[in-house]
This record gives C-alpha cells, structure tokens and sequence, in this order.
C-alpha cells in the first residue's frame, strides 16, 4: 500500500488543536516514543507529534513486548504533553488516551478497552498505548503518549505468534481506512479528552471509560506490578485515580496500580 500520510497534509487538518500542530513525520524510526521524548528533552512544545511509516523497533508496555510495525499499513504515533498535574496523576493519561482511542475506533467498529492500555475488537487487540513520564521532583517535564493502531494490515501480514490475539480495521471493516484522516481525528479526539483530564481531573473521564470497556464482573488474573504472586477478582472497575478495584475471594477490594491481565472465562 502506497503512503497515504504527508506531513503538511496533517497539519492542516489539525492546525487549531491542542494536538498535532506541528507533526514530525519519518519514513522509519526505531520507535516513536524514543523520538519524542529525545524532542521533549529538548525542548519540544506540548501538542507536538511524532508519527512513522513504520517502526523497526516498537514497544509494549511490558519489558520485552513489542509491537509489529511493518510500513505502509498502520498508524505509529507519539505526541509530547506538558501536564501540569502531580506526577502521581499521570497514570490517568494512558485511561483518557484509551477512552480517545475507542471514541474514534468505534466509528469504524465496535470495541472495548482493557485495562490498562489495550483496545480490543471482537477479543482481539486492535490498539495499544505506551505512556512515558519525564519529571523532577514534584513536578512533570513532560510525557509521551505512543499509540499504535493496526489499519490497514491484512490477516495474513500479522504475524504467526500474534495472529490469533490481534487484528486490524481492515479485518473488521473490510475496507481501507486513510491512515491521514485517522491520524487526524485521533489527535482532535485526544485534545478533547486531555482538555477534560487538565481541567476537571481523572473523575470526569471514569464513567466514559467504563462504558467502553466490558470488564466489569468479569473473573480477572493481575500478574506481575510488583506482586511476587497472580491476583485473582471480579472486576468491579477503577475508581477515580484510574486504579483497577478486583474483589476477591473473601469479598475484599484489592486495588492494582500495574500489571498484566488475563481475562478468565469463569471464577
């Protein structure tokens, strides 16, 4: 597929927003959240973006993960946020940048979100987000928010060892998407929820977060963020910090910051 995502292009469609407008745009890149946080540490403004044709070393949000990122089919981008919140408080970005992400998803078809950074369809992960923080003290230099979605990538170009846990617009829709006018509508749907974030806080978001994801009441598995052993609860949500609240076996509410779930069939 040829490249449909021209730099100037983009800017215009986004020129006014918060978000994108100014676009750094690569033919290739090891990853877009290295870049743009090398832009940030220099100096970068918020609301500037990175996006890439391809990423020829795209991360997960867990050490050793990566993303498959061939070129000319998908959407790879970092955009550069200057929060003035506490750092505690920026956990939340990777919550109000799933809830962006399905608004705009859920034009083209129906998904859910998964705690903390997935975005899936029909089960199968069409999305996810990476969320870094830089800061000193108590105060945040910046973050950057790597979002990648899989477009236009066909069934048999995922590959082998993903391809029954992942899936692309294309495979849902059965249509090619511009990734120039989805990159575009994804910024102005992630200005608007970062809006809402600054200035009324997490809370604001919570209850458009938990309408797009079907967790709740569901038996769920936390392995990893810190814990020496798997946690297992019914999901009863995330309060009003992002933080995932699961409900035990002796009917008390555990709170998980971090970590990697498994959604299981039954208790």
């Amino acid at each position: 597929m040829k490249k449909d995502i021209e730099k100037d292009a983009l800017e215009d469609l986004t020129r006014g927003g918060i978000i994108g407008g100014k676009v750094h745009f690569l033919d290739s890149i090891d990853s877009t959240n290295n870049y743009a946080t090398l832009l940030a540490s220099r100096g970068a403004y918020e609301g500037e973006v990175v996006i890439s044709d391809c990423q020829t070393a795209g991360r997960g949000r867990l050490r050793g993960r990566v993303w498959h990122s061939p070129p000319g089919v998908n959407l790879y981008t970092s955009v550069i946020l200057r929060p003035d919140v506490a750092p505690e408080s920026a956990p939340g970005l990777t919550l109000v940048a799933g809830v962006a992400v399905a608004e705009l998803l859920n034009l083209y078809c129906p998904v859910s979100l998964k705690w903390p950074n997935d975005i899936l369809a029909n089960g199968k992960k069409i999305s996810g987000i990476l969320t870094e923080m830089r800061g000193f003290g108590s105060k945040i230099d910046f973050v950057v928010i790597g979002i990648g979605i899989n477009v236009n990538m066909d069934p048999s170009n995922i590959e082998e060892g993903i391809r029954s846990v992942s899936t692309s617009l294309k495979e849902q829709t059965s249509k090619d998407i511009s990734r120039l006018e989805l990159a575009a509508a994804l910024y102005c749907s992630l200005g608007k929820w970062y809006r809402v974030f600054i200035e009324d806080g997490f809370a604001s978001v919570r209850d458009s977060w938990l309408q797009s994801s079907d967790m709740v009441g569901k038996m769920v598995e936390v392995t990893g963020g810190g814990c020496d052993f798997p946690q297992r609860g019914i999901c009863k949500g995330i309060d009003d910090e992002g933080i995932l609240m699961l409900l035990d076996d002796e009917n008390r509410t555990v709170y998980v910051r971090s970590g990697d779930i498994n959604i299981k069939k039954g208790r």
